[in-house]
């Protein structure tokens, strides 16, 4: 083990003892906020974390940990917060963390008081090609300079694997989630725009039981990406010749 794991592994187990020794109590709300990434989850988190009396972490378990769920147990505790919230992406819990049983882990977690926000993505060829672009130009930025191409080329195979991997992750969160309470938000109708995300978090804070938030409230992050696919695509007749004839060809616009 390189000697930065063995330092982060240290500070996870630091974490662990403290909490055991400390007797450190769970923030009385509390919350995970679990999906695929590039589904609205940072700007839901911004919007959270701006909350007063709320802390929302970002990805807490995308670093491999020896203890997962008491991980989660002792960021709680260890925020103090009355209200703890975290970020956990689906792939985390099927493939990085070391899990007997991964399909009962957000169970798990919601049998420990933590109440579940589901987010998903209908659009399965925005979403691949919004987890392109974050791999070619960067994943969120507080600010967006207008003028700057934001398009990128897209390649079938890339293409089909994002579509695949969000599909079987799809299918992952719904055996994870069978039988447990959640908020289901989906980003097309929840978070994609501006003008959506209040009433966004209206629901929510109406779901944990908080206090309504502000007028106006909006997140620190901007959209990067044009509000067209057409736009966003360098290749956009090529993609589109990908995917004619195939059951994703309904996602495109013209369709």
């Amino acid at each position: 083990m390189a000697p930065g794991e063995l330092r982060f592994q240290a500070r996870h187990l630091g974490r662990l003892v403290h909490q055991r020794v400390a007797r450190d109590q769970l923030s009385p709300v509390r919350f995970v906020i679990f999906g695929r990434g590039r589904s609205g989850s940072t700007t839901l988190v911004s919007l959270l974390d701006s909350q007063q009396h709320v802390q929302c972490d970002d990805e807490i378990l995308r670093r491999r940990v020896l203890f997962p769920r008491q991980h989660v147990h002792a960021m709680c505790a260890r925020s103090q917060s009355p209200v703890y919230g975290c970020k956990i992406l689906s792939y985390q819990v099927s493939e990085v963390q070391p899990l007997r049983r991964r399909e009962e882990f957000v169970r798990d977690l919601n049998r420990d008081g933590f109440r579940v926000l589901h987010l998903t993505r209908d659009n399965v060829v925005e979403h691949a090609v919004s987890n392109i672009r974050a791999r070619q130009l960067g994943f969120h930025r507080a600010s967006a300079d207008p003028a700057v191409d934001r398009s990128v080329t897209v390649a079938r195979d890339e293409l089909m694997r994002w579509i695949e991997q969000s599909e079987a992750l799809a299918r992952f969160e719904d055996v994870a989630l069978a039988g447990v309470p959640h908020l289901a938000l989906t980003y097309e109708s929840a978070l994609a725009h501006e003008s959506l995300q209040q009433t966004t978090l209206q629901r929510v804070c109406a779901y944990l039981d908080l206090p309504q938030p502000a007028p106006g409230t909006r997140s620190r992050f901007a959209k990067i990406s044009p509000p067209a696919l057409r736009e966003s695509v360098a290749n956009y007749d090529q993609l589109v010749g990908f995917l004619r004839g195939t059951p994703y060809a309904r996602w495109l616009p013209e369709h």
